[in-house]
């Protein structure tokens, strides 16, 4: 069967990783809400509601790590740590070196289930079972996400459970040109209009180190 995971990725420092679920969860749980806003009146049995802006879409995951049928009943620290990371700046990497560096985004993927770009809320991990020395080898982690997708109304919209094959990103630096990119990724550097658009740029020199460019699939 084939194993869920958590791919990491941060900005500030350049730095990636992916965290393999050693047990597939065995529920999925997402919420996603929208803001509604309205006034009482007499005249009414209930006010009219007008849309006031969408909430963060959240989801949870209750993960278990066990290390008691290694033969050196091996740490499972070395698993829930990795956890611990992705609640810290750089994941751990850049502490006062780059002191405004954040914590990593998020994507969980398992199978075909690919969904969207989070940060990690909340990590509670619960140590259920000790070796003999009192080595922690068995563990259960519950990991809250919230929703951070920068690109949520650039695209066009999508089940917030899921992700396409039509939204492609590059991560590009200030040495490289809108038309350069166009002629890699197309085969015409006068598509690169359609990159400025796509990512609200009007300076084909405008590009900065680190940055995540949204490479649109259609023409």
């Amino acid at each position: 069967m084939e194993k869920a995971k958590l791919k990491w990725q941060c900005w500030i420092p350049p730095v990636g990783g992916e965290i393999e679920c050693q047990f597939n969860p065995s529920e999925l749980k997402i919420s996603k809400e929208a803001s509604w806003e309205g006034e009482k009146s007499p005249s009414f049995n209930s006010p009219y509601l007008q849309f006031a802006g969408g909430e963060s879409a959240t989801y949870e995951l209750s993960l278990f790590f066990d290390t008691y049928a290694h033969e050196d009943k091996k740490d499972v620290r070395e698993y829930t740590n990795q956890l611990l990371a992705l609640t810290m700046r750089g994941a751990g990497r850049s502490m006062f070196i780059v002191p405004f560096s954040n914590p990593p985004m998020v994507t969980f993927i398992w199978g075909k289930i690919t969904l969207f770009d989070a940060v990690v809320e909340k990590v509670e991990i619960t140590y259920t079972m000790f070796s003999s020395e009192g080595l922690p080898i068995r563990a259960k982690a519950d990991v809250s996400f919230k929703q951070q997708d920068f690109w949520d109304d650039i695209i066009p919209a999508q089940n917030p459970t899921s992700r396409t094959d039509s939204r492609k990103t590059r991560r590009v630096n200030s040495s490289q040109r809108l038309d350069q990119i166009a002629y890699e990724e197309y085969g015409d550097s006068r598509y690169w209009r359609r990159l400025a658009e796509a990512n609200g740029m009007d300076d084909p020199f405008q590009l900065v180190d680190g940055q995540l460019l949204v490479i649109p699939q259609d023409k």
